[in-house]
């Protein structure tokens, strides 16, 4: 099946977004991570979730569909705004809202934003701000990579966002394969610096909408910790565990869809 892509301007910033499927079940909205690829970070999931309902993947500031403002920075209100803008615009109504990593902190913010605007959510690889010592450690190395080495910036972000033990499983044009994907460009750049500085405890506490947080018990980049955290901070919330690294969609695609789709019927 074809993904239709459409464009709403949101402050003078043409925002891209994908639709495919179709169905009776409530709109399912995808929220991507910091790697900025929304065509492919769910590629192992499309099909079960478009076989249902209508699916629209928005492609926030930074990403392959939508340019980073003039001053080349971002923060959770305007990538949050997109997300909403590019939904209404898409479907109109409230919906269901899916975020892995970066994208499960922006998903948050748009629930805390317009909570009337979303009926379920879940949340996968997310935190509420990630500004402790060892989170800052690990996003200053991966912004100074950026700057000295795209080869190591690449290699960096996939030993972080896989397990060791599904890497050492991969052939190695696999490993080529993902690494190529992983080269900083501007818009990584900037939600690298995006994540080192952002903070959402102002909003999830104005979550109303049911929501499971899902952690990764070999989670490198977002250590599962801080899923319980995120859990511990947004009222009422469920919480599941997958044995995964940080990209569950691409090491337990089955697994974790089950616990979506059961999460969100």
């Amino acid at each position: 099946m074809t993904m239709a892509q459409h464009t709403i301007d949101v402050d003078g910033i043409p925002v891209g977004y994908y639709v495919q499927g179709e169905g009776n079940g409530t709109p399912l909205v995808l929220v991507h991570g910091g790697t900025g690829h929304p065509e492919t970070s769910f590629a192992g999931l499309l099909d079960e979730f478009t076989a249902q309902r209508r699916t629209v993947i928005p492609g926030y500031s930074g990403s392959t569909l939508t340019p980073l403002p003039a001053e080349g920075k971002v923060d959770v209100d305007m990538l949050a705004d997109q997300v909403l803008a590019a939904a209404r615009d898409a479907v109109g109504g409230p919906v269901d809202l899916f975020g892995i990593s970066t994208g499960a902190v922006v998903a948050a913010a748009a629930a805390g934003r317009s909570p009337e605007r979303v009926r379920r959510m879940v949340l996968l690889g997310g935190f509420v701000h990630y500004r402790r010592p060892w989170q800052r450690l690990l996003a200053r190395t991966w912004r100074k990579l950026a700057e000295v080495d795209a080869n190591a910036f690449a290699e960096y972000t996939l030993m972080h966002v896989l397990s060791d033990e599904f890497i050492d499983a991969m052939r190695p044009p696999e490993r080529l394969s993902l690494r190529a994907g992983l080269a900083p460009t501007e818009g990584m750049v900037a939600l690298v610096d995006f994540v080192s500085e952002v903070d959402i405890s102002h909003y999830v506490d104005r979550i109303t909408a049911p929501t499971l947080i899902v952690g990764m018990t070999r989670d490198q980049l977002v250590p599962v910790r801080y899923a319980r955290e995120f859990h511990a901070a947004i009222p009422g919330s469920a919480y599941v565990e997958i044995d995964s690294g940080h990209a569950a969609a691409t090491e337990k695609p089955d697994e974790l869809s089950k616990v979506v789709r059961e999460f969100l019927a």
